[in-house]
């Protein structure tokens, strides 16, 4: 699974012994979990969905050369599956403030790919937020050790120690853990790099109809799912595919995704829209399948490839949890291909 750096990447000494000792902790942490009886191992992060929606990703004609480039070089649609999820490793009510999480695989997608466990797919990752809590693996085997001895995150952002205070990382947390009313009407960010062409990028979905009115009175624990449920079975929505070139690698940079790159530098272009038809998504099968499907930002083509740290840090710790995940279940990992039928 070795893949070699980019020109725009530099890895830091370490980088793949603390990647390992990621794997370590959220195995084990998985284990200790599986044993006290919470029923079949979920992700470790964002493991509580919404469901997984069928929908279209409809590529823009005459896109600019620079655009043009990947799964938008040419005007097409694609079949997709939308994961909607909540970010936190426990489970929790609705209302709790929380980052929330869309994951799109897009199926047809022709060409060489980065993984070799999905052959015709390509998926993108967004949370609600465009900047990232840590700067790299060796943040998140600090982060990891702390809750491994039975800590709270907010001891790695703020230690005994004033002086190794993580205060831009806080704030960054904080703003992606928000109360909403509708995971259909946010905006979603990458957070982290990747290629697109020759260039780095970073992606974002916009609704196309942007509203948030914070939980609401009396919810349910899980009222976005009812929402979405309910708002699906009247109409469709959709949302902006959106890129963002890199054009100054000092202030836009690749190995730290808790620096945002500012759009008056490069400003956001649609290149795509996601299209979620009227449909009902949240019979017991379909859930399922919702938990069962694996995502991954490697589960893509080389124009596409993930950059920085943090997303090398993901191609391992996502494949080999999704495969100690479906074994523990005693589920098989699976390529979908957009024609499932529930």
């Amino acid at each position: 699974m070795s893949i070699a750096l980019t020109r725009h990447e530099q890895a830091p000494a370490g980088e793949d012994a603390a990647i390992a000792e990621i794997v370590r902790i959220i195995k084990l942490k998985l284990r200790e979990q599986f044993r006290v009886g919470q029923g079949n191992m979920r992700r470790d992060a964002h493991p509580k969905h919404h469901g997984a929606v069928r929908a279209e990703l409809v590529v823009e004609s005459d896109l600019p050369s620079e655009l043009a480039v990947g799964v938008f070089s040419s005007a097409r649609s694609y079949p997709a599956w939308v994961r909607f999820s909540n970010g936190s490793g426990t489970v929790q009510a609705d209302h709790m403030r929380d980052g929330r999480g869309i994951a799109i695989k897009l199926m047809d997608v022709a060409g060489s790919k980065l993984m070799g466990d999905e052959a015709h797919t390509q998926d993108f990752l967004f949370i609600n937020h465009d900047v990232f809590a840590v700067k790299d693996a060796s943040d998140y085997v600090e982060l990891f050790r702390i809750i491994e001895r039975n800590g709270t995150p907010t001891q790695f952002f703020l230690s005994a120690n004033p002086f190794k205070w993580h205060l831009k990382e806080l704030a960054n947390a904080n703003k992606i853990r928000v109360q909403i009313s509708n995971l259909l009407t946010l905006r979603y960010w990458t957070m982290t790099p990747y290629l697109m062409g020759g260039t780095p990028a970073k992606f974002s979905m916009r609704s196309q109809v942007l509203a948030n009115t914070g939980a609401p009175p009396n919810s349910t624990p899980d009222y976005l799912r009812e929402v979405m449920s309910q708002q699906l079975k009247r109409k469709g929505v959709a949302f902006d595919f959106m890129v963002q070139l890199q054009t100054d690698a000092r202030h836009m940079p690749v190995e730290d995704p808790r620096i945002r790159w500012e759009p008056s530098m490069s400003p956001w272009r649609k290149v795509a829209t996601l299209r979620i038809p009227m449909q009902t998504f949240d019979s017991p099968a379909q859930l399922q399948f919702a938990e069962d499907l694996s995502y991954s930002p490697w589960h893509s083509v080389p124009e596409h490839q993930p950059l920085g740290g943090v997303n090398r840090c993901r191609r391992i710790v996502y494949h080999a949890i999704s495969e100690f995940r479906h074994a523990a279940n005693g589920r098989n990992a699976f390529e979908p291909t957009g024609t499932e039928q529930f």
